[in-house]
């Protein structure tokens, strides 16, 4: 029998059982995997987490930022009780330079209480400085990041209960991105001291969490966002394409990690990692958000597209409080509305629109909480830019102590509140929830001609027409009041 007639009859002889036997193992290979994946990220923080607690600290924190990890050392973020103080940059310690080339690159063991002397350049000057080893303290750097821990955590729960009501590829992406950021925040708030900056496996577990798990998480974004609800058409058609999109943000940082060791020290490798990363991380997002732009705006599917919706409000949402209450405030006033602890609360309205869009995305209309978002949210804008022009303009002329400013421009802000807010909620209303903004002009127009229109037939017409347009019924009818002598009838 010829080659093509033979696939084509073990092709026939596979019955629908064998079918459905073939895709259960595919999922379940898909859930090992991912479940695998899942396994490593956070057995990875969790190492991290073990070693910073058995291995000693200065007292100090190197942030994780490239300016803080230079050619010449590490800039640190110190403890009250500590030798060192915020800003010092740690060049060298017992005699060691942190930034050299050559060597130092493994670090020798130290226990707490061992004393060390650090050359610190601090205010233009160098000086040593001896340290005592301590235990690190890491319960305290996680307390006061608890609203950002507070936040992956709660992530990570929903994700994990999403899962586990819609396993599949999409909730599979997910799952990834709440690890990866679990795991990597975690070894970003507790952080190393400057000790650690000559190497070790402290070091080394802090860089693998904060740079490539992090992208692994992101990665898993992606991956989430070209196949939920339904996959991306160019994704089926080609399945590399998924693969390259979340193999390539971690093939990059691994190259460019590599690249960068020629020539530069430990405390600079650090630093160019830490750059290009930052850029990856931010191209990968970039690359999310225009295909969710492009797959909302090419979508058919009603439901999908209800789906998409919730999700986008929810980052809007998110994105508008972290806006307006952190953010613009800090650049401002020079401080937040609230604590800088409390940031992590803008992530909540996410995880809230991730979970309605997965499981019941026909709960509430999510046009109108965009809507409302949008438009308090820029009336805030406007109307705080407002109240500072006024008080900063006329605090020029009568005194920055004057009470009159401040009466003035909270006058001027309570009397441009509502006409500002109806005319913000319309433009709003136009761009984002169309929908709403036609049902107001089909019912303007309807009660435009309801005053010059008398004959009765013609406007029952026009009344079914309307009632049909804004409000988009099965069916619809119209009861007149039968009048003496006729009987009454209904108008479909």
């Amino acid at each position: 029998m010829p080659g093509g007639e033979l696939r084509a009859a073990r092709t026939m002889a596979l019955t629908p059982a064998d079918r459905r036997a073939g895709a259960d193992l595919a999922s379940h290979r898909f859930r090992y995997s991912v479940g695998w994946l899942v396994a490593f990220i956070l057995a990875a923080g969790a190492a991290f987490v073990v070693l910073r607690l058995v291995t000693p600290s200065d007292g100090t924190q190197v942030p994780p930022r490239t300016w803080a990890w230079t050619g010449a050392g590490v800039l640190v973020q110190a403890q009250p009780d500590s030798t060192l103080r915020d800003g010092d940059l740690v060049t060298a310690i017992d005699g060691v330079a942190l930034g050299k080339s050559e060597g130092g690159w493994r670090a020798p063991a130290h226990r707490p209480g061992d004393r060390l002397v650090y050359q610190v350049s601090r205010a233009g000057q160098t000086r040593e400085v001896p340290v005592v080893l301590r235990r690190a303290e890491v319960a305290g750097r996680l307390l006061q990041a608890w609203g950002t821990i507070l936040f992956v955590v709660a992530l990570f729960a929903v994700v994990v209960y999403l899962y586990a009501r819609r396993p599949g590829p999409a909730t599979g992406g997910l799952l990834v991105l709440g690890s990866g950021l679990l795991s990597s925040d975690l070894a970003i708030e507790i952080g190393v001291s400057a000790v650690d900056a000559r190497g070790g496996p402290v070091l080394w577990l802090y860089v693998f969490n904060t740079q490539v798990v992090y992208l692994i998480g992101w990665a898993g974004l992606a991956a989430f966002v070209m196949l939920f609800p339904r996959p991306w058409s160019p994704v089926t058609r080609h399945r590399w394409l998924l693969w390259m999109v979340c193999v390539t943000p971690v093939a990059l940082v691994v190259a460019l990690a590599l690249v960068a060791l020629r020539g530069v020290g430990l405390t600079q490798w650090v630093g160019r990692v830490i750059a290009g990363e930052t850029f990856i991380s931010m191209a990968v997002l970039g690359v999310g958000i225009v295909v969710a732009m492009v797959r909302y705006l090419t979508a058919t599917d009603p439901i999908g597209r209800q789906q998409l919706k919730w999700l986008a409000g929810g980052a809007f949402v998110s994105g508008t409080l972290a806006l307006t209450v952190w953010f613009l405030p800090q650049l401002v006033f020079g401080e937040g509305l609230l604590p800088a602890e409390w940031l992590g609360f803008s992530g909540l309205p996410l995880v809230a629109g991730l979970t309605v869009a997965v499981l019941r995305y026909r709960l509430f209309d999510v046009d109108r909480i965009i809507s409302r978002t949008l438009a308090y949210g820029l009336l805030t804008v406007l109307l705080g830019g407002g109240y500072a022009a006024v008080v900063l303009g006329l605090g020029q002329l009568l005194g920055h102590e004057s009470s009159l400013v401040v009466a003035a421009a909270t006058l001027a802000v309570a009397a441009l509140f509502q006409p500002a807010r109806r005319r913000v909620q319309a433009l709003v209303d136009r761009r984002f929830n169309r929908r709403r903004y036609d049902t107001t002009q089909t019912v303007a127009a309807f009660s435009a001609r309801l005053r010059e229109q008398i004959d009765l037939d013609t406007l029952s017409a026009e009344l079914l027409a309307v009632a049909e347009q804004t409000m988009q019924p099965t069916q619809v009818s119209l009861w007149l009041r039968p009048r003496a002598g006729r009987l009454a009838h209904p108008i479909h």
